[in-house]
């Protein structure tokens, strides 16, 4: 096998797309990735595209496309001389895949046939998938630290309110304002746990009665109503442990506002399934909101918005776990909030 040869088929079997530009932007070589694509993709004219001016192309498209003028630009100045590489990153987006792409251009100088360009486009979409996946997640903690930014005002202004009474009066509303400030401190530590987390979360196995029992006694002191609560089943779970917490109590100031009704003591079952675990109550059936609050979403390509606070605060700490957080109907008679996907050890 001779030298042209040998670079031919390397050429050929290279998995990214190469064309080879001479020093007029016309294209003279495309391997046998380039032209897979353009059959793939529907390309209108031959699939080789050689004699295509890639300069034109990419002029022509300058008006709807940026990039397309940068590229071109880029081009030209390797084909001069001027610079010694050209790099580009690109979307590249079908109507049903969404696609990123690297252009590297290079110039090739030949003693016998002059100046040429390689231009290579590599498929980068794994890694833009994974950049964008960090910033969800990073979306995501800063959107729980709003929130309980927005709790921690509200409990804040409870305890001056208190504060303020107890200037002249002490009693039942001493025991107020010592539950308003332990629930101030229980969410300021939350809040800088989260707020320091990384993009990859710190998992470790995690007690589920444990932290049932904790979740109860915080969510609790904003007024359950007396309610009373059960757990069922038992076991360590793969989890943040702050998040995990946090979710739960999440999950139980939900339950205890949508039965804050006048009635009855509510009732909630916090139970453990094969692979996640639930939260019951006995108030009303799931609302349209609370199912449309735990349904995905498909016009965004990552992740989704969610209306109610601790239904939101729930669903973002379950995404970043990668389960699966649903609603449905209770044994009880009202909303079972279940959690799936979840790893227990």
């Amino acid at each position: 096998m001779d030298d042209v040869s040998l670079i031919e088929r390397g050429f050929e079997e290279f998995p990214a797309t190469v064309a080879i530009l001479d020093r007029h932007g016309d294209i003279v070589y495309t391997n046998r990735a380039w032209r897979t694509f353009a059959d793939e993709n529907g390309y209108a004219g031959d699939p080789d595209s050689t004699g295509v001016n890639y300069l034109n192309v990419c002029d022509a498209a300058r008006e709807s496309d940026e990039i397309a003028g940068v590229v071109a630009d880029g081009i030209r100045a390797v084909l001069r001389g001027d610079r010694d590489c050209f790099t580009a990153e690109y979307p590249c987006h079908s109507p049903a895949v969404y696609r990123w792409f690297s252009l590297r251009v290079v110039p090739i100088d030949t003693p016998r046939h002059g100046e040429f360009a390689l231009v290579i486009h590599l498929d980068i979409t794994d890694r833009r998938l994974a950049e964008l996946q960090v910033n969800e997640k990073n979306e995501h903690l800063a959107a729980l630290v709003g929130g309980l930014a927005s709790e921690l005002k509200a409990h804040l202004a409870s305890a001056t309110e208190s504060a303020e009474r107890l200037v002249s009066v002490d009693g039942d509303d001493a025991a107020a304002l010592f539950e308003s400030l332990s629930r101030i401190e229980s969410l300021v530590e939350w809040g800088i746990d989260v707020a320091e987390q990384s993009s990859t979360l710190d998992l470790a196995p995690v007690g589920f009665r444990e932290h049932v029992a904790q979740a109860w006694a915080v969510a609790s002191l904003d007024g359950a109503n007396d309610a009373t609560y059960r757990v069922v089943g038992d076991g360590s779970l793969l989890a943040d442990t702050h998040l995990f917490g946090l979710l739960l109590v999440a999950l139980l100031t939900n339950c205890f506002e949508r039965n804050a009704l006048p009635g009855p003591p509510s009732s909630v079952v916090v139970g453990t399934t094969a692979d996640g675990f639930y939260v019951d109550d006995d108030g009303p059936r799931p609302s349209s909101e609370e199912r449309a609050a735990t349904a995905p979403t498909p016009n965004q390509l990552l992740g989704v918005d969610y209306d109610s606070l601790h239904l939101s605060t729930a669903r973002r700490i379950a995404d970043l776990h990668g389960w699966q957080l649903d609603v449905a109907d209770s044994e009880l008679g009202g909303a079972r909030f279940e959690v799936r996907g979840v790893v227990w050890k």
